[in-house]
């Protein structure tokens, strides 16, 4: 996958006109940066607030510090790997809260649900506020497409069967057993069934994602190139950065692609300032996810040393 990253920057730099793009970056309003920082900073610190509200209902209570550091470092790990991030959150978690690693991995894949219900919530949103936009867009590259490819979806719904088929096999006759390793897994992922304050859980769902929409904001008003852009545009290209993220492409390569698209087609920006913001978007974020997810995980290995030494001396 790194690999596949790396052709695909190769690719993006050759086809594009770099001098062009450094002029226009080089000049970026970096109040407007720092804002989208700590926007997006405030965002995952509610993120690691809410995965300790799912933990709870699995009676593994978390270090709010310990588990915010554990976030950071998955997004770290993640602009390497993609998905690799999560399994690596869940695994310094366990080791400094002495908890069932499968357990936490089955919370996050409901935090990841959760996050794709509110992402939808804010989708349905963003085409009712720009309808004749997005209406146009699905149209052209979705609807008719799907209409003169009708096969595409016979193949959806056949998958859709597959997969919900497969996870109920998986997990026949061990849903009770809640030592096995399904069991535990499946305990993680029932975890928003028992919530405690279920409306808090919703409400900061919803926050996260209005902290990656005015991040998004932000980060248009830096560039001259799009500082015209409103609140609305840029929920817009967010939707068409969550679809970039669904690609499994590391260092946001496959948001490159969306986001450029979703410009061009939609916004009618010219192509060049459509890649030129795509390459600043996917810079801010690996710069702010290495820089951030590296002092974490810093803070998280010193944490941890101190209490494994506390641990050996109180013995």
């Amino acid at each position: 996958m790194i690999a596949l990253a790396i052709a695909v920057f190769a690719f993006i730099g050759y086809s594009m006109d770099l001098k062009s793009t450094w002029q226009s970056i080089k000049k970026a309003d970096f109040y407007m940066i720092a804002l989208g920082s700590v926007t997006m900073l405030v965002a995952h610190f509610l993120r690691s607030y809410r995965w300790n509200m799912l933990t709870e209902t699995a009676n593994i209570k978390l270090n709010y510090r310990r588990s915010f550091y554990s976030v950071m470092t998955g997004y770290l790990v993640n602009t390497a790997t993609s998905r690799g991030g999560e399994v690596v959150r869940c695994a310094l978690t366990a080791k400094s809260e002495k908890a069932p690693v499968e357990t936490l991995i089955g919370t996050v894949i409901t935090e990841r649900i959760a996050d794709l219900v509110f992402m939808l919530v804010l989708g349905i949103l963003c085409v009712c506020i720009q309808f004749d936009q997005f209406y146009g867009f699905i149209n052209q590259n979705i609807l008719l497409p799907l209409a003169q490819h009708p096969m595409i979806i016979v193949l959806i719904i056949i998958a859709i069967i597959g997969i919900w088929f497969g996870v109920k096999r998986l997990t026949k006759n061990k849903k009770d057993n809640k030592d096995s390793l399904i069991g535990r897994l499946l305990l993680g992922m029932k975890s928003i069934l028992k919530l405690k304050n279920p409306l808090l859980f919703a409400i900061l769902s919803l926050a996260i994602w209005m902290g990656y929409w005015v991040g998004m904001y932000f980060q248009l008003q830096a560039l001259d190139i799009t500082v015209h852009f409103n609140l609305a545009n840029a929920l817009g290209i967010l939707m068409f950065s969550a679809m970039g993220i669904i690609i499994p492409i590391p260092g946001g390569a496959g948001v490159y692609g969306t986001i450029a698209l979703g410009l061009t087609l939609m916004y009618g920006l010219p192509t060049k300032e459509a890649q030129t913001f795509s390459i600043f978007n996917i810079a801010f974020s690996n710069i702010f996810h290495i820089t951030m997810g590296a002092i974490c995980y810093g803070l998280l290995f010193f944490e941890i040393r101190k209490m494994e030494s506390q641990n050996e001396n109180s013995q």
